[in-house]
C-alpha cells in the first residue's frame, strides 16, 4: 500500500515498535536473557534508547549509586562490558606512580647529594679532586640514604604489589581510571603474590629496546609481555563507575513504569 497522499507529499513512516516478548506486558522489565538480540531493551515495548528507559536509569542511579552508560541503556542485569586501556593511559599511570616513588626515595636522593658534594670538597696539592686523606662524609648522609631506601621499598611493595594485587589499582591507575585484572574473566584482581611476580616479569619487557613496554600499542588486547606471561590485562575503569560493576547484577530491577 502506498503512503503517498493525493497531494503528492510523502507521509512519514513511524519506526516499528519493539516486539513485546511472550509472557510480558508493555512497560514490564525484561530480564536480559529474554530480550530480543536485535533490540535488547530493558523495558517491554520500548527502544533501549527511549526517554523513559533513560529516566528509569537516572532514578535507579540516584537511589543506588553510579551506573555505567552501557547498563543505563540495556538494563541492570546486562553483561558487563570491558574495554582494554590504551597505551597512553598506562604510561600516564606509570609516570604518576614513578613520581610518587621518587618522592618516597627523597631522603636517599638528598643524602646522596650531600655525599657527592662532600666528595668534591677535597682537592690535593696538584688541584685534583680525590678521596685521599682528610675525606669525611657528612654524618647525615648515610642515615638519610638508609631511611630513603626503606621508604622507597615500603612504597614499592604497598603500591605495586599489595594495593595493585588486592584491588587492581596502583595510585597512578586510580588517578587515570584503569585497573589490572585477570584476563580470563576481566573482573578479579590477581592478588599480592602474583602482582609481585608480575613486577619481576617486567624484566622481559625491558629486553630488546623495551619492546615489551611498547607492545600494547599494536597488540589486540593491549598487553605487555609481562601481561601475557601472567595472564593479565589492564581495563578502563572510569572513576564515576563502581569499583565492581558486577555488583549491579544482584540489584533488584526498578519498579515497572506507570501505565
Amino acid at each position: 500500500m502506498s503512503t503517498t497522499p493525493p497531494d503528492g507529499s510523502e507521509q512519514p513512516v513511524a519506526p516499528p515498535s519493539p516486539q513485546v516478548p511472550p509472557g510480558y506486558r508493555p512497560g514490564d522489565y525484561i530480564p536480559y536473557k529474554d530480550r530480543d538480540p536485535s533490540n535488547p531493551t530493558a523495558v517491554a515495548g520500548q527502544a533501549a534508547w527511549s526517554d523513559q528507559a533513560q529516566q528509569q536509569s537516572q532514578a535507579y542511579a540516584a537511589a543506588h549509586g553510579p551506573i555505567d552508560p552501557y547498563r543505563a541503556l540495556y538494563g541492570w542485569d546486562a553483561p558487563v562490558r570491558y574495554e582494554t586501556a590504551p597505551w597512553g593511559r598506562r604510561v600516564l599511570a606509570y609516570l604518576f606512580d614513578s613520581f610518587l616513588y621518587a618522592v618516597a626515595l627523597g631522603p636517599a636522593i638528598l643524602g646522596y647529594v650531600f655525599l657527592v658534594q662532600e666528595l668534591g670538597r677535597y682537592t690535593d696539592q696538584y688541584g685534583n679532586t680525590t678521596l685521599g686523606p682528610g675525606f669525611e662524609p657528612p654524618s647525615s648522609s648515610y642515615p638519610l640514604i638508609a631511611v630513603g631506601l626503606v621508604m622507597g621499598f615500603v612504597f614499592y611493595i604497598y603500591n605495586w604489589c599489595l594495593r595493585q594485587g588486592r584491588t587492581g589499582y596502583t595510585l597512578g591507575k586510580t588517578v587515570v581510571g584503569i585497573k589490572l585484572v585477570k584476563d580470563r574473566n576481566r573482573k578479579e584482581p590477581i592478588g599480592a603474590g602474583l602482582a609481585f611476580v608480575r613486577q619481576l616479569a617486567h624484566f622481559v619487557d625491558g629486553l630488546v629496546c623495551n619492546l615489551g613496554y611498547l607492545w600494547p600499542i599494536w597488540d589486540p588486547k593491549k598487553q605487555t609481555f609481562a601481561d601475557k606471561i601472567m595472564g593479565t590485562v589492564v581495563i578502563i575503569q572510569p572513576q564515576d563507575q563502581p569499583v565492581d560493576p558486577a555488583g549491579y547484577e544482584a540489584a533488584p530491577p526498578p519498579p515497572a513504569p506507570p501505565a
